[in-house]
């Protein structure tokens, strides 16, 4: 499993607070159920946007 570190201003930790307590949960879960969610479906994988990384040959045989 991939892993990664966030790391947040005040303010924009301050409004992941806000947001989190008016749900009644932790920021953790609200990033990890509400907002990584969201930005992966904005955001297709690379593969989707670049297509295939090899080109079909030039030659066939």
């Amino acid at each position: 499993m991939s892993k990664f570190i966030m790391s947040l201003g005040d303010v924009a930790y301050e409004i992941l607070q806000l947001e989190a307590a008016r749900r009644y949960i932790t920021v953790q879960e609200l990033l990890r159920a509400v907002i990584i969610p969201e930005w992966v479906e904005q955001n297709p994988p690379a593969q989707k946007i670049l297509g295939p990384r090899l080109a079909p040959p030039l030659i066939r045989s």
